[in-house]
């Protein structure tokens, strides 16, 4: 198991304004539930997880009313964090933050995220057409931000992400009649992208720019809505990985404060001669 996602349904008994982007709520939430399982969680270092914004009926909530259904999810990489053991720590009835706010939970359902890597690749062509639904994101690249929905940015931040979930694992690889154990110490992802990257056309897209106030002054540029890509490749497999890894995690910039959240509404495969 390279990572495990929890889907949370809650509810609050007194009003939650949210001042400024609803991820820094959820963000402190999920660290102080991580610390109370015995996971410190650094303001400096890359995250163990990623999470949702706080989401009502499918929008990102502005504020939380007493009594309605809302809801998050918080994936955690097992790579970093003792996953058997720290899923539990979000099973209970309410979470307390340090700032007084209580959130009831009202359901937990949990999803394993597994990788079965085929050393075998096909010769054969394959288009595939393949359509996401953005919440709010932002790519960095060179010192930029970039808010438009970039097939190049998509699929490296996603092979980044592969990556660091791959990293000092044990996988097995199936190599045709032989199985194989394989411990992962290095992957330059440049390389996983590069051909898709190269093979990948965006070819329609709505989307809104957004500037999402983080506090303190400090102001995000983002976009939001959908997308839609073609890709011409030999190994079809390798793009299905990315896009799971895309769904689970999340894409682009401070996935660990709700940003990159993404569905992957569309997908369809069609081979070539």
């Amino acid at each position: 198991m390279l990572g495990i996602s929890l889907e949370i349904n809650f509810t609050v008994d007194w009003e939650v304004k949210f001042k400024t982007w609803n991820g820094r709520f959820l963000n402190r939430l999920v660290s102080e539930v991580l610390e109370s399982a015995g996971v410190r969680v650094s303001h400096n270092d890359a995250k163990p997880f990623t999470i949702s914004p706080i989401l009502d009926r499918g929008r990102v909530a502005g504020r939380l009313v007493p009594g309605e259904p809302y809801w998050f999810r918080v994936s955690l990489m097992c790579n970093a964090i003792d996953c058997s053991t720290t899923a539990s720590a979000f099973i209970r009835d309410t979470y307390t933050l340090s700032s007084g706010e209580v959130v009831r939970i009202l359901k937990v359902r949990a999803r394993e995220f597994n990788l079965n890597v085929d050393a075998s690749s096909s010769s054969n062509r394959s288009i595939i057409k393949w359509r996401v639904r953005y919440y709010p994101t932002v790519f960095p690249f060179a010192h930029h931000y970039i808010v438009r929905p970039s097939s190049t940015r998509f699929l490296a931040s996603t092979a980044k992400t592969l990556a660091q979930l791959l990293m000092n694992t044990e996988i097995v690889l199936n190599g045709g009649n032989n199985m194989y154990n394989a411990i992962i110490s290095n992957i330059d992802f440049k390389n996983i992208v590069k051909d898709l990257a190269f093979n990948t056309e965006l070819t329609n897209y709505r989307v809104k720019r957004l500037r999402i106030d983080l506090g303190n002054g400090r102001v995000m540029p983002a976009f939001s809505g959908v997308a839609e890509y073609i890709t011409q490749t030999t190994n079809p497999g390798l793009l299905n990985v990315l896009l799971d890894v895309a769904e689970f995690f999340g894409v682009g910039k401070n996935k660990a404060l709700g940003f990159g959240f993404v569905r992957i509404t569309h997908r369809t495969v069609k081979s070539k001669p």
